[in-house]
């Protein structure tokens, strides 16, 4: 069968604990037609040494091999739209380093695509892995629907969606020509956001219906100090809330100001939840105005929405 080149971008800081895993699992690939296009971002540990170490074992293994290596850490977003302009495949996927690939991840993610030609991104479920023990803790995955933009509708209401890098593959032939450039709007948040709403809203997606990766839990990981830390999460809220405006401005549609409120709405409540956990009044006040500017309702209802719990207190008070 011909196998079309598929390109797999990474970034990666201090992997060295399973940057290991990450590359056997490549080296482990049935598919044989792959590009690898890694960035050492910053890392202050032996990523990049482990890393080169591996670039004989992956030529050797018929595998295109990009090490970029940078010494002080950059915006993702920036990495992913150089990765965009270094690679050739006409499919192509994310990684995280602490994530692992099934051996026939790529075999079955570009054969959905090449035997669906009218299909420009697809999705797989995944296994979900607490790092530090292995312990399973169930199966991630989205459920097709055949509602025409429904799967676009939530993703907007942030529902029924995968954000996990390896959760899926896109054809670089319908993203040329439904993102002309494949340009990003650069910010810190809202990555897969971009990427995938322009796929959503031309109802281009498709499904294989099983895990085909392990998405690794890890008490250090970025998403779950982000969940930790409540001002960190307003920072990141307000950043994707920039991210898709800015990508549904790109879409353009008659129904462009009933998506942007939709977005708006659902972000700027999980903003106020985010500042009711803070637990500055100033601050809370703040983001209520601001969910009230797109129909939030009123305080009392926003907050007993958010924290049943926390309303009573605060009434007692």
């Amino acid at each position: 069968m011909n196998q079309p080149l598929v390109s797999m971008i990474t970034y990666c800081y201090n992997g060295e604990r399973f940057v290991h895993k990450y590359f056997e699992a490549v080296l482990a690939q049935t598919y044989r037609n792959l590009e690898l296009i890694f960035f050492n971002n910053g890392s202050e540990d032996r990523t990049g040494e482990i890393a080169e170490a591996y670039r004989k074992k992956l030529e050797a293994r018929g595998i295109s091999v990009q090490l970029i290596h940078y010494e002080k850490n950059q915006n993702t977003c920036e990495l992913k739209q150089k990765g965009f302009t270094l690679m050739h495949g006409e499919y192509f996927f994310g990684c995280d380093s602490d994530d692992l690939i099934h051996p026939t991840y790529v075999e079955e993610m570009a054969g959905y695509l090449q035997a669906h030609p009218e299909k420009g991104i697809v999705f797989c479920q995944l296994q979900v892995i607490q790092e530090e023990t292995g312990e399973s803790l169930g199966i991630s995955k989205a459920i097709p629907s055949r509602e025409p933009r429904s799967a676009f509708l939530d993703m907007l209401n942030g529902r029924n969606c995968m954000f996990t890098a390896i959760s899926y593959m896109m054809s670089r032939t319908q993203y040329e020509r439904i993102n002309p450039g494949m340009r990003f709007y650069i910010s810190k948040y809202g990555e897969n956001y971009q990427i995938q709403l322009p796929f959503l809203y031309h109802d281009l997606q498709g499904f294989v219906e099983k895990p085909l990766g392990d998405y690794s839990v890890r008490r250090d990981s970025y998403t779950g100090k982000l969940k930790k830390a409540p001002q960190k999460q307003l920072d990141a809220y307000r950043g994707q809330e920039e991210a898709i405006l800015a990508t549904l401005d790109s879409l353009g549609g008659k129904e462009l100001e009933e998506y942007r409120l939709i977005a708006q709405r659902r972000l700027r409540r999980d903003r106020f939840y985010a500042a009711v956990a803070l637990g500055d009044p100033q601050v809370r006040k703040a983001c209520y105005r601001d969910l009230r500017q797109v129909g939030g309702g009123t305080f009392k209802e926003a907050l007993v929405e958010c924290m049943p719990g926390l309303y009573r207190k605060l009434k007692k008070l």
